[in-house]
């Protein structure tokens, strides 16, 4: 027992490692991040719960090495529902373009909750946030194709690892 659960935290803490040097990597390209794939695909392959802890130690490494603000309290809080809500609907298929399709779509809701939250938190309301969002759609979009592109890929991987085991 004591032994699977090390082997589990082992597994979280190096996930979260190379999930957060990942988005440190791709900083430099605007919401291109492997990441938000990397997510979903832990969420099928390892879990919702180990998802949710890697999803949360990224952003708060992440953050720290970034640029610490409220904001990533609510990436925390957007990402655990858009993970939720992805882990929920997956049982529903194993199609990987259906699955891929709803990361993209996920990852656009992404855009719209941390808009509303970053209207919030920054002033504009509960209201004003709709400039705040079309401001950032490009990057939502941009957000979108690249974890419809990567989701693939990061199963693909994940997949060939998991029966290696």
């Amino acid at each position: 027992m004591r032994k699977k659960l090390v082997y589990r935290l082992a597994i979280i803490a190096i996930l979260a490692a190379l999930s957060s040097a990942l988005r440190i990597w791709m900083a430099a390209f605007p919401n291109v991040k492997p990441i938000t794939a990397m997510f979903f695909a832990f969420a099928i392959v390892l879990g919702l719960s180990d998802s949710l802890w890697i999803m949360a130690l990224t952003m708060l490494a992440t953050g720290l090495l970034l640029g610490f603000s409220p904001l990533v309290l609510g990436q925390i809080i957007v990402y655990a529902i858009i993970i939720v809500i992805f882990k929920g609907l997956s049982v529903l298929t194993d199609n990987i373009w259906f699955l891929s399709a709803l990361t993209a779509l996920l990852a656009m809701i992404f855009g719209v909750l941390i808009s509303f939250i970053s209207g919030m938190i920054y002033g504009f309301g509960a209201g004003g946030f709709v400039g705040y969002w079309l401001a950032g759609l490009p990057f939502d979009l941009a957000h979108a194709i690249s974890t419809f592109i990567f989701f693939p890929i990061v199963m693909l991987i994940l997949r060939r690892i998991k029966t290696l085991k």
